[in-house]
């Protein structure tokens, strides 16, 4: 449905055109194998570290010769480096391939296509926390484990793929000017009810506190930032929780412990976390004792240079992936930060655990509605042409777009970015643009996508 139109229809219509797409994500995610992937995964969760390494060197050498014989890119990398796939026949020789960058990806779209792939295929975005637009391809049976995987870590907390649940999201599914409720909507085949980062104005939780409590959702799942932000607007306003999700799943961002505390604090519940990316080259999930364990059948997740971290078991995290046969990505460096650990986890899974997924800390801009908006990365899902971006914001009001342009950057991508902040986050708020050649980075290294240089009590 036409945004516009979305907009300016009544509720029961919004949740009937949620309900359509939701019906299309369900088929997508849970139809298929998706079934069968689950029963699997619930088993091998359970497998020694014996078979877990003897099941990641037979995948890793059926990835590795499928992308030889059928994806450009790697049969001429392989030729390049004189490497033949066979020379592959450990987890610890994966550092003879060059690790591939998402510019890399970028620039080689074309050849890291399979063109013997016949099966369906989708097209997907993903912008990451830097503003960075990236393509790629993802096979249906992708797709499919990707959620079988996502729904173990769900099953260990003992919900399933039945159980009604709420989502905290940064998609604008509610018009940003209703003034009035409800202030969620609802996809009924997904089971799901949709609340969003724009609608949390202290006016506005009353409403969302009482659909919460009406007792029907199991577990919530969302950003940790826009739980955080709602149950600080929750405490703050004197409201309560009376009935209390199962459990509290978060993702796509770093859960962090002050936001956990609270989080668990004001809604009563478990709170766990998974890690995991857009491009499905990996995947951890997080047990009963709250270490992150590699999600061994979906793929190796590597240990790369630490870049100057201080701990000797943080890396940046390097992916190669076993299910995507559409565009295979091997030895590929997702952007973020991974603390590893050697201890032996007492739930009894032996594969390789985590303890810390680092990075994705940032600020939040306040929009003239008063909202507060802590990520931005949807708004360049359709850009090609910008390299990196940065968010500021120096005053209420204005925020400031701080862009590292490509060649072929015109007048076009500031109309379009203008256009998705003003539909998508505020249609009052004041856009600037400057191109500097450089964004600079924090101490530590690290990337800010979004600066707030406004004081917090203001």
């Amino acid at each position: 449905m036409n945004l516009f139109i979305y907009n300016n229809s009544p509720v029961w219509s919004q949740n009937m055109a949620c309900s359509i797409k939701g019906w299309f994500e369900k088929e997508a995610r849970f139809g298929g194998t998706f079934s069968t992937k689950l029963e699997f995964l619930k088993e091998t969760e359970w497998y020694s570290e014996e078979r877990i390494n003897q099941y990641q060197i037979t995948k890793l050498k059926e990835i590795i010769d499928y992308s030889y014989q059928n994806v450009e890119y790697y049969k001429e990398l392989f030729d390049s480096i004189k490497l033949n796939p066979n020379d592959i026949k450990s987890l610890e020789d994966l550092q003879y391939i060059p690790v591939l960058d998402k510019e890399s990806v970028r620039n080689n779209f074309e050849k890291l296509k399979n063109p013997n792939y016949k099966g369906d295929i989708k097209l997907c975005h993903t912008s990451g926390s830097t503003g960075k637009s990236l393509q790629f391809y993802l096979t249906k049976s992708a797709i499919q484990f990707r959620w079988a995987v996502w729904y173990r870590h769900r099953a260990r907390f003992g919900v399933s793929i039945n159980d009604k649940y709420a989502t905290f999201t940064g998609l604008p599914a509610i018009p940003l000017n209703q003034k009035q409720g409800p202030f969620y909507r609802e996809n009924w085949p997904m089971k799901q009810t949709i609340f969003t980062m724009h609608h949390l104005g202290d006016e506005k939780i009353p409403s969302i506190v009482k659909r919460l409590n009406r007792g029907d959702l199991v577990y919530y799942s969302g950003y940790p930032s826009i739980l955080y932000a709602l149950a600080l607007a929750i405490e703050k306003l004197g409201l309560k929780i009376s009935h209390f999700p199962k459990v509290i799943f978060t993702g796509a961002e770093t859960l962090y412990d002050f936001q956990k505390s609270k989080i668990m604090e004001v809604f009563g519940s478990l709170v766990t976390d998974q890690y995991g990316f857009s491009e499905g080259a990996g995947n951890a999930s997080k047990c009963e004792f709250d270490l992150y364990h590699e999600d061994f059948e979906y793929g190796v997740l590597e240990r790369g240079s630490a870049n100057g971290l201080q701990s000797d078991f943080s890396g940046e995290i390097i992916a190669t992936g076993f299910s995507n046969l559409a565009m295979p990505l091997i030895r590929y460096k997702v952007g973020d930060i991974g603390t590893w650990t050697t201890e032996v986890c007492p739930c009894g899974r032996k594969s390789k655990t985590l303890k810390l997924i680092n990075g994705r800390n940032e600020d939040f801009v306040i929009t003239p509605e008063g909202n507060k908006i802590l990520r931005f990365d949807y708004i360049f899902k359709n850009t090609k042409n910008i390299v990196e971006s940065q968010i500021v914001q120096n005053k209420l009001g204005e925020i400031v777009f701080r862009i590292i342009k490509r060649e072929g950057y015109n007048k076009k991508e500031e109309i379009h970015l203008i256009q998705e902040i003003k539909a998508k986050i505020s249609p009052s708020i004041n856009v600037i643009f400057e191109y500097p050649d450089f964004i600079e980075r924090t101490n530590t290294g690290k990337f800010k996508a979004v600066i707030s240089n406004i004081k917090k009590n203001s």
